[in-house]
């Protein structure tokens, strides 16, 4: 179990650096994220200080994770990915984007985000309470990228199950869909099938047609 959890805490800390330093560089990504969820407290300023406090709180965790180490790190570890799952559930709840790894969209959150974020959680507190070794093996390095890839489908897994729609993917399933429940039904389950992240007019196309198949065919059924 050593090498699982050495490598579970190196990828975290991999992800803590490619996190934190964009941060530093970046730290209107951050501010943009917090007024998007939490609305418009305090000043533009105060919120860039915050995101280049918590780009460098990543990197410092990072560095004690792979030098330091102990149970207090652990324990920083866990609550600090806890924090990230609980802004992230925060933003899917108000339709926002989570500016999650200085996102290159800013898109609003979804399945996809929280799952991702779900496991990293998981395998930070996983690593918290088993402990793990400082230093560098192969096998670490195979369960760091097994995290790596299990964080991957699990985020493809949470857009199929919960993808998002945009407001204005939303008006336009609520005008197509047929006015019955069953109707709004079928429409939920097209866009549930495949149709995730809208985002392109090929795609938006794509679930219109899909839409008016569906409200065709109640509509055949009701007429029958």
């Amino acid at each position: 179990m050593s090498a699982v959890t050495q490598g579970v805490a190196l990828a975290l800390a991999g992800l803590l650096v490619s996190a934190g330093a964009p941060k530093l560089w970046r730290p209107g990504h951050v501010a943009g994220a917090l007024r998007r969820v939490f609305g418009p407290r305090g000043s533009t300023h105060a919120l860039l200080r915050y995101g280049r406090l918590l780009g460098a709180w990543e990197l410092l965790l990072a560095a004690a994770v792979v030098f330091v180490g102990g149970p207090v790190t652990g324990v920083a570890l866990a609550v600090t990915f806890a924090g990230f799952l609980g802004f992230v559930a925060a933003a899917v709840r108000r339709g926002s984007s989570c500016g999650c790894w200085a996102s290159l969209t800013e898109g609003p959150a979804g399945g996809a985000e929280l799952a991702r974020t779900g496991v990293l959680a998981a395998a930070a507190v996983s690593v918290a309470v088993a402990g793990w070794p400082r230093g560098l093996s192969v096998a670490a390095l195979g369960w760091a990228a097994v995290l790596l890839v299990a964080m991957a489908l699990a985020a493809a897994a949470g857009g199929r199950v919960a993808p998002v729609r945009p407001a204005g993917v939303a008006r336009r399933l609520a005008r197509r869909a047929a006015p019955t429940r069953r109707g709004r039904v079928l429409a939920r389950v097209v866009f549930l099938a495949g149709f995730v992240h809208v985002g392109t007019d090929a795609e938006q196309a794509r679930l219109h047609r899909a839409l008016d198949a569906a409200r065709h065919g109640v509509a055949q059924k009701a007429s029958a």
